[in-house]
């Protein structure tokens, strides 16, 4: 499936030519269902035609956005490959599509931007883990939450130990395989005669350590890139030898205290999650636990923050670390992005003016934007009674 980290998010909100189509799509796994989700993203790209209406520029631009995703119709593989939600957002010179974990709303929205408010929340779903399925010829990487696991393209992480080693180990390969070859006569016998003993780089060759860590670590770098920002936990599975060379070699901030120890590259996404999930919910207790650990002493030390109003100002200052917000809690309002000063018109119900914003979703994003993170809490698990707690650098 597709990533989708704080970068992807800046990419959508920088000032774009509108039109700016966004379309959310609850889609299907199974192949079974490929030609629900298709029908589902055809009507969705009628809504859009519909919408464009006066948005479309007289020279056809604005319908020409929409056009162009209609390739996307008929391309019968990637109907087969979905998970729990579609989004896709095309404006003149910009068009991006992810496949994700989650279950997102049946919407399509045509504006001067786009509509970010459910990738927002995505990323700031407390449950949101990964997994990452290590062996020497192949690395995978898996995304979930709550509802499932899908695995996802990888950006500079090496796919295989050759791919991570390149020519060393293509040298040393064939160094350690003469050697081996030349020795065979004393090793095991074939039906035919000598059996020719292959060099595997498996843990116990003497040799083998070295070369794994120079490996794991290719890994452990290109995932720290990739998922940089990312709070919900990583987990490991490996045979079990991996798991103390890799932990020794990670500085991943967010790899679980436990793995799965059994080689899963192979593995379909539902036998995936339904091994990781149990490890990946108790880290992520854990984490919702340590965050409100966080708020209590930070709030003590001076360094929290319960008024939105004065948030506002501490986002835009950069001084936000970490942001907790209720669930579904609206307030509605105005807030000048150059100065952080918030106007609160009305808490709870549908925009009041038909201008405003919901304050909760902007300080998040504001928040995100400026390198800090955010969370998304239960009313019940939530330390203060005005939706948000802002823990400060």
């Amino acid at each position: 499936m597709d990533y989708f980290g704080r970068q992807d998010l800046k990419d959508l909100l920088e000032e774009v030519d509108g039109p700016a189509v966004s379309i959310y799509v609850p889609t299907e796994r199974t192949s079974s269902e490929a030609e629900t989700n298709r029908l589902r993203f055809r009507a969705a790209l009628d809504r859009a035609r519909e919408l464009m209406g006066s948005a479309a520029s007289s020279d056809g631009g604005g319908d020409g956005v929409v056009e162009e995703l209609a390739p996307l119709v008929e391309e019968v593989e990637f109907w087969r490959y979905q998970s729990d939600g579609l989004a896709v957002f095309a404006a003149p010179g910009f068009q991006r599509v992810y496949r994700l974990p989650s279950r997102l709303p049946e919407l399509v929205v045509v504006g001067p931007t786009f509509h970010t408010r459910p990738m927002l929340e995505y990323l700031q779903a407390p449950d949101r883990y990964w997994v990452l399925g290590l062996s020497q010829k192949k690395v995978r990487l898996w995304s979930g939450t709550a509802n499932g696991a899908s695995p996802i393209d990888l950006k500079g992480v090496p796919r295989n130990l050759m791919e991570a080693l390149g020519y060393e180990f293509e040298r040393d390969e064939k160094i350690v395989m003469r050697r081996k070859v030349r020795n065979a006569s004393h090793g095991r016998h074939g039906r035919g005669g000598i059996m020719p003993v292959f060099h595997g780089h498996g843990i116990g060759t003497d040799d083998s350590e070295p070369e794994l860590r120079r490996f794991f670590r290719a890994v452990d770098e290109g995932l720290q890139e990739m998922l940089e920002g990312e709070i919900g936990p990583l987990v490991l599975a490996a045979v079990g030898e991996y798991h103390p060379i890799y932990r020794e070699v990670s500085r991943l901030d967010n790899l679980a205290d436990e793995g799965i120890e059994a080689s899963v590259v192979d593995w379909n996404p539902d036998r995936v999650h339904k091994a990781a999930w149990p490890i990946a919910k108790a880290q992520v207790l854990k984490k919702i636990d340590r965050a409100l650990d966080l708020w209590e002493s930070a709030y003590g030390a001076g360094k929290g923050e319960m008024d939105l109003a004065n948030l506002g100002r501490l986002v835009v200052a950069g001084r936000m670390r970490l942001l907790l917000t209720e669930r579904d809690r609206r307030v509605w309002g105005h807030i000048d992005r150059a100065t952080g000063q918030i106007e609160v018109l009305q808490e709870g119900g549908e925009d009041p003016s038909g201008e405003a914003v919901e304050l909760l979703d902007e300080v998040a994003e504001m928040t995100i934007l400026r390198g800090g993170n955010a969370l998304v809490l239960s009313a019940d698990r939530m330390p203060t009674d005005t939706g948000v707690a802002g823990i400060l650098r």
